[in-house]
């Protein structure tokens, strides 16, 4: 894995999302290109707006022009992100992307192995939920597989693959396995939590196989009950974990999740989480 996208709103960087995005970067000897988008074109946000997220992410600014403020964002971000590359031993890379976030986004994903973004990352007028409507689009469109931040990332420990026997799931556990070799000696956990429509025993046996040319530590953890409270309450404890999760769809989770089990998962957890699709 070569291309790594760092995505941010250009007025707010998360500094500590940063750490995550470096480790990755040290692990696989790869760059990490910073896209910073400006959003020039269709601002919807109002000058205060920007201010209080500009100040969330540790600039003070004092003009009430949208266009001088967002100027002294981004250079701003654009000096710290360089700066904390430096700091970890990465060579960074900066993207200034002017058009629409989404648009721009799904471009740079089409040229890149793995893009990684915040899911608090908004464009929207109003303060929105996590993950916001902007997320939820880059999930569903995204032309290579995305990691949601972890808020902090303090060392990984184990590889959660949640699995429910559709190729979906399948498909991105071998997506997070090819592109993330170097964590082969990292031990694995393949979680089925259902309430009916279980994966055959067949099908269960593939998957063993197949985990076991690629990893060499892996535990099968099978959880009867409610799909959505039930897959939380295995996952959060789970501080130092990346979890793997199939297919986000605009429309639907294809694969163990619904959308009314995806969104949960995504505003609760604090781990790093790995989305792919076809």
């Amino acid at each position: 894995m070569k291309k790594i996208l760092y995505v941010t709103d250009a007025v707010k960087l998360e500094a500590s999302a940063l750490d995550f995005a470096c480790y990755l970067c040290t692990l696989f000897r790869s760059k990490l290109t910073g896209i910073f988008l400006e959003n020039l074109y269709k601002e919807a946000r109002p000058a205060k707006m920007l201010k209080e997220a500009a100040l969330e992410g540790g600039i003070n600014v004092q003009t009430d022009n949208t266009d001088e403020l967002k100027e002294q964002c981004t250079s701003d971000n654009i000096q710290l992100f360089k700066t904390i590359c430096e700091k970890n031993g990465v060579t960074g890379i900066v993207h200034r992307d002017k058009g629409i976030p989404l648009e721009d986004v799904i471009i740079e994903s089409r040229y890149a192995d793995l893009l990684l973004i915040d899911a608090s990352t908004s464009f929207s007028a109003q303060k929105e939920s996590v993950p916001t409507r902007f997320v939820t689009d880059v999930l569903a469109d995204a032309e290579c597989p995305v990691i949601i931040l972890p808020e902090s990332f303090e060392g990984l420990n184990k590889i959660v693959f949640t699995y429910d026997g559709r190729s979906s799931s399948v498909f991105a556990i071998k997506q997070f396995t090819y592109l993330f070799p170097e964590l082969r000696e990292t031990t694995v956990v393949v979680m089925t939590v259902m309430d009916n429509n279980r994966p055959s025993p067949e099908e269960k046996y593939k998957l063993k196989e197949w985990l076991h040319d690629h990893y060499t530590n892996i535990e099968f953890i099978e959880q009867d009950g409610n799909v959505k409270y039930q897959l939380l309450d295995s996952l959060l404890p789970r501080t130092k974990d990346i979890i793997v999760m199939g297919a986000f769809g605009r429309n639907a989770f294809s694969t163990l999740f619904n959308p009314s089990h995806a969104t949960p998962v995504l505003k609760l957890v604090t781990q790093p989480v790995f989305i792919a699709h076809h």
